[in-house]
This record gives C-alpha cells, structure tokens and sequence, in this order.
C-alpha cells in the first residue's frame, strides 16, 4: 500500500473515531508499528493530527466541545462496563451527584438496583433518565448549555456550595499525566472541582480512548481523584498508576 492511501485511511478513521490506535491501524493499512509511526508524523508535521500515546487524535482546538450526539456514539461497550463499575459502588441511602456526560448516563440503569438513593445532577438530560427509571432526582437552577446539556453559573454554584455527597461521579474531556482531568468549559471544570471537594469519595469516569487528550481548563490532578475506566494495556496501566488509583471494567 503507498504512503498516501496508509495516511488516506488513518484520517478517514480519525473523521469517525476522533482517535485512533496504532494496533488497530496495523490490521486496517498492512504496515508494521514503526511504519505507521512515521505516517503518524508525518500528518502531524502537516498539522492534520495530534500525536498522543499509542497513536493519534484530531486537530481540534483546547476549548472545543464535541456535540453530544457524537460523544454518544463512540466506545459504547466500554461505556456500559465503566457505568456498570460505578453504580456498583454505590450505596442504599446515599446521597451522590452525578455530573454531566455520556459516559456518566450509563450509570443510571444500574442505580434503580439501589432503596432511597437521592441523586443530584446538573445534567438535564442524565436528570430525564433518571426520572425515567424513577430514581429520586434534584436539579440544581442555572444556565444550561446547548452543546452539552450541563447546568452552569454562579447560581449552580451557589447552591451546591451549600450540599455534601457520599459519592460524585465525574466525566472529563480528557487525562494525562502532565494536564490531569480537563475539559474545555472553565465554567464546566468549576463544578467538576466543587462537586469532588463536597464528596466523601469521588470518582472520574472515562474510557481510555481519552488518555493523552488535553483541553482547557483543568479540574482535577490524577493523584486527587481515582479513575474508572476500561482494560488498559499493560503499558497504559504501568504509566498511570504511577500517578493515580485506577479502577478497570472488566
């Protein structure tokens, strides 16, 4: 296969991916890890990527927010196994908040499992669902966000500065090593941060396609809160854990 038709295929997969693995690349063009490697550089050198650990993301700018619908249909299964962990830890008569994002929705089926459960959300789509399977739900006032379906402002902060959870469930943009958990809205990382420090335990929920991504505005180092995730590889494992407790899906 030439250069152009590898390089050709590895941005197609971004368009529908957003992030692509070099073991999957390898099966898709024919070429070895250190060949792909180059193509990967090449592209970056070009700015049509974003070289990250163990492959490459789309050039999209620190503060841009990716439409729900399309946050929504990628590593589904991966997100149903990170819900399924987190619900899990889950207590009768607590009381937890649950932030905003696809990957925190899949939480919510496993929540009915759980008697006098009091969940609040600035979320208005995770508070439908939830309302939905009949799980005791409160919505801090604020201003909602079109593109993710979040309650931010002063006035959210305000009220849950006045609230403690047993448990704070939190969704990210992305994790590294150097940046930590960030997102791109500060308005958004500013809830992030406040629900985590009125937690008796809190916990990020991510799949590991987003490790090595970076947006704007951080709310967390790795070492302040534990993740959940899907399996990592031995490598992703080892480089982690070095800076947080991890918590696999299996």
């Amino acid at each position: 296969m030439l250069t152009e038709e590898r390089q050709q295929i590895i941005l197609e997969q971004l368009k529908i991916h957003n992030i692509v693995k070099l073991h999957d690349l390898i099966p898709l063009t024919g070429a070895s890890e250190s060949t792909l490697r180059r193509d990967l550089q090449d592209l970056e050198n070009c700015h049509k990527l974003l070289r990250i650990h163990g492959g490459a993301q789309n050039v999209i700018s620190l503060h841009e927010e990716p439409a729900l619908s399309q946050k929504a249909a990628v590593h589904i299964n991966e997100k149903k196994m990170i819900g399924q962990t987190a619900a899990s830890l889950v207590q009768n008569n607590e009381v937890i908040f649950l932030d905003s994002g696809t990957t925190i929705q899949f939480m919510i089926p496993y929540l009915i499992e759980h008697t006098d459960l009091l969940v609040i959300t600035n979320s208005v789509d995770n508070a439908s669902m939830l309302a939905d399977y009949k799980v005791n739900t409160f919505i801090p006032g604020g201003k909602l966000k079109s593109s993710t379906k979040a309650l931010v402002g002063s006035t959210i902060i305000q009220t849950l500065e006045n609230y403690h959870f047993d448990h704070a469930f939190i969704g990210t943009n992305g994790f590294s090593t150097d940046a930590g958990y960030t997102t791109p809205d500060p308005e958004e990382a500013a809830i992030k941060r406040l629900a985590i420090a009125h937690s008796n335990q809190a916990f990020v929920l991510s799949d590991s396609s987003k490790f090595s991504q970076v947006s704007f505005s951080r709310f967390a180092t790795l070492d302040e809160v534990p993740l959940i995730t899907n399996k990592l590889s031995e490598k992703e494992f080892s480089l982690l854990n070095k800076y947080t407790k991890i918590m696999e899906a299996k």
